[in-house]
């Protein structure tokens, strides 16, 4: 059985999935609630709780309820196809749940998690989550704590409240420790920087910031870079102008999350390059400096990469603020073992590694995605440090759909570094 902590994951079976939420000697109001891609319910229908057990004909329903112990039953082979993850809440009438000495969560003997309660302020929390991956189903710790009670998260994930909950229940960030924040970002008085120096910038930033809020977290202080393939098959994107779209998405991120409103750029392909960093005001035209300064090269390393990185910001670590790594490839790497240990060996370091694939579906794409895949979840690590998604083409996705699948889990990731002290 894997033992979660806060922002791991494990696969589940598929077919019928029973899910147990304990709290001994608390009265806990356990929901489920099935989401969207978007996060967001389909209709009020999609809330299963203790006046509504029974939803989505069936597919999602309590199976018993008792003071202290809740379980449901999800059977995911018949969950609408639309229905992406089911997010497990608990809230609180009058009390925190820093009153509540332990909330556990136990999946069918494939996973359980201890959720942690110390010196939380919040009346409610995003337990755990069940999602769809590929086709595949896992189960993630989530821990994430939210201001209100029921009514304000089942406003959150887009049901609608007769009596509205009250302004307090915006999300708060998981883990509300001093130094956290004290490392956070006003989203207001950001844009209003961005709209000085960087108009165009705006709409992105604001995407950004959206998209962290509704994902119930405060905005980090971080610094951001941007880990670029050269090899030669990455020609055609450069020639079409999408890794120029990608870089001024990127570049949001550096602008919403850094104070110097930059981005590191780390360019690789047989070898490793620094190349500076980019802002709004030497964006234009990066994609074309880039490659003649550097020309696309034969093979591709990771490990290589990711070892420049580290030794890049490991002056830095003891300060304790994130390191976001956008690193994108369109295949695979030469070097999977050093890949491999690169991702363990930082997993005790504050930074985070979004993999994004630019990977078109056709007959080898499963070859490609797959190494970066197995990455997302490898095992032998201090914290789940990794994310791949993947997209065809960076330009095309909405940039609400396209932060959010950029954004995927890094709050978890933020949340269980703080828990283990690599984060301040």
């Amino acid at each position: 059985m894997h033992d979660l902590s806060p922002g791991a994951n494990a696969p589940l079976s598929s077919g019928s999935v029973t899910l147990t939420v304990s709290t001994p000697g608390a009265a806990v109001d356990i929901a489920a609630f099935l989401l969207r891609a978007d996060g967001r319910v389909r209709g009020d229908s999609d809330m299963c709780f203790y006046n509504q057990p029974d939803v989505a004909g069936g597919a999602a329903r309590i199976a018993s309820s008792a003071p202290g112990e809740t379980r449901f039953i999800f059977d995911t082979a018949r969950l609408p196809t639309d229905v992406e993850k089911i997010a497990l809440t608990g809230t609180l009438d009058s009390q925190t749940f820093s009153s509540i000495s332990q909330v556990m969560v136990s999946v069918d003997g494939v996973a359980k998690m201890t959720i942690p309660t110390a010196g939380r302020s919040e009346k409610a929390l995003i337990l755990t989550e069940i999602y769809r991956r590929n086709g595949e189903w896992k189960v993630r710790n989530v821990s994430q704590g939210f201001n209100g009670g029921l009514a304000a998260l089942a406003t959150h994930f887009g049901i609608e409240v007769a009596d509205e909950a009250p302004a307090s229940g915006a999300p708060t960030p998981a883990a509300p420790e001093a130094g956290a924040a004290r490392a956070t970002i006003n989203l207001e008085k950001r844009i209003a920087e961005v709209q000085r120096t960087a108009p165009e910038m705006v709409s992105l930033v604001k995407s950004v910031g959206l998209t962290l809020e509704k994902k119930g977290v405060g905005i980090p202080k971080a610094k951001v870079a941007l880990v670029l393939d050269i090899s030669g098959s990455m020609a055609g994107l450069f020639r079409s102008g999408a890794v120029d779209a990608l870089a001024q998405r990127a570049l949001a991120l550096g602008l919403t999350f850094d104070d110097d409103g930059a981005l590191d750029i780390f360019l690789f392909g047989q070898k490793v390059h620094s190349f500076g960093t980019i802002g709004a005001g030497n964006l234009r035209g990066f994609a074309q400096r880039a490659i003649h300064a550097h020309p696309l090269e034969g093979g591709t390393r990771y490990g290589d990469a990711m070892e420049r990185v580290r030794t890049h910001y490991a002056p830095d670590f003891k300060d304790g603020l994130p390191v976001f790594v956008f690193f994108v490839t369109d295949g695979g790497t030469d070097d999977k073992p050093k890949t491999k240990r690169m991702l363990q060996d930082s997993s005790s370091e504050p930074i985070f590694w979004k993999l994004m694939g630019l990977i078109k579906p056709g007959r080898f794409a499963g070859g490609r995605t797959g190494f970066l895949e197995e990455l997302d979840d490898l095992q032998g690590r201090v914290v789940d440090n990794a994310h791949f998604f993947n997209v065809t083409d960076p330009s095309q996705p909405s940039p609400e759909e396209f932060y959010a699948g950029v954004l995927e889990e890094f709050p978890e990731w933020i949340a269980e570094a703080r828990a283990k002290g690599i984060l301040r």
